[in-house]
């Protein structure tokens, strides 16, 4: 087709535009007018007829309420600024202490709210006990600090309701899921992946440091909600950290991928963090990594599984707008 656009050119300034001489629309819309034909014996009047009757249902559609027209569908998180619970919703009393305190203590040091109390909470610490090293006084500052709040707080009538609520604790009854919605994102546990073809239990959470910001990755284990009362709820993920040390993490020199061993974890301490500080992450064999097949046959069949996987990153994370601002906690 090189002699079209030989053509073309010499029609364009003689003729001027394309579409004011071209054969290609006028065929593209006979096209469309041979469908209104229905009586072949009078295919003038089957046009006429065809072409007036879409008119009067294009100008009738507009008038008609509730109607969804074709085109690209609606986001199922479209104006919404707070997450939602799926495949679950259990009320449970939660009997494990230690990761209840855990949940609730993440919850106070990503509230702005609480951060000037952390510091006094800090230096009181300090003041009673100059011997002790940071260390131990950020050991003891976790350990105490959400009873101590409640202390400093209690009979307080001039801090708002939403700090006067943290200070008291959650409810020890959790809402439990299996699935969240939020920040334009899907999530699910892991035993939840297992049972689909897709994956959506994969996480990524930046952590501000000493250094300046560490990325840690991980995947969910369990979902949970901690009612404050007053319609204050709190979505946490309670996930399994992959080593930042130690070979868990590593990047590609050469193409700059992010490799994770998913089976090297650890900060059991510190498992929870805030459903809205975390990005969507998928995991892909690093098929590189397999090693080589053993030649007995009754061999355990995951040792072909490759070691390491490969970070792919997930649709770029809508932040929440009109909620209250957290920063990011410090693993």
């Amino acid at each position: 087709m090189t002699h079209v656009l030989v053509h073309i050119v010499d029609e364009i300034a003689i003729l001027g535009p394309v579409f004011l001489h071209n054969l290609f629309p006028f065929d593209r819309f006979m096209r469309v007018l041979k469908k209104y034909v229905r009586n072949r014996a009078r295919p003038e009047g089957s046009i006429s007829m065809g072409h007036q009757i879409e008119d009067v249902i294009g100008f009738c559609v507009d008038f008609i309420p509730g109607l969804k027209k074709i085109g690209l569908p609606i986001s199922q998180y479209e104006g919404r600024l707070t997450g939602k619970g799926m495949l679950g919703g259990d009320s449970i009393i939660c009997r494990d202490g230690h990761s209840w305190f855990q949940a609730h203590y993440t919850v106070l040091h990503n509230s702005t709210l609480v951060t000037p109390y952390v510091d006094e909470h800090k230096n009181s610490l300090r003041s009673k006990h100059p011997e002790q090293c940071d260390d131990w006084i950020t050991c003891e500052h976790i350990r105490t600090f959400g009873s101590w709040l409640e202390t400093r707080l209690r009979g307080d009538n001039t801090v708002c309701d939403e700090l006067y609520s943290l200070s008291r604790g959650p409810s020890s009854t959790v809402l439990t899921y299996k699935g969240y919605e939020i920040n334009g994102n899907t999530f699910y546990m892991i035993a939840q992946d297992q049972k689909s073809t897709n994956q959506n239990s994969g996480v990524r959470f930046d952590a501000a440091t000493n250094r300046g910001k560490d990325t840690y990755y991980g995947y969910i284990v369990d979902i949970w909600e901690l009612d404050y009362g007053h319609d204050f709820k709190v979505p946490l993920f309670k996930c399994k950290w992959v080593n930042l040390l130690g070979g868990g993490v590593q990047v590609d020199p050469q193409y700059g991928m992010t490799t994770v061993d998913l089976n090297n974890l650890g900060y059991t301490d510190k498992q929870f963090v805030l459903a809205n500080d975390v990005a969507q992450v998928f995991y892909v064999k690093d098929m590189s990594n397999k090693p080589r097949k053993r030649k007995d046959k009754e061999a355990n069949t995951s040792y072909d599984d490759p070691k390491r996987h490969i970070v792919l990153l997930g649709k770029k994370r809508h932040h929440e707008s009109g909620g209250q601002d957290r920063h990011v906690r410090r693993l």
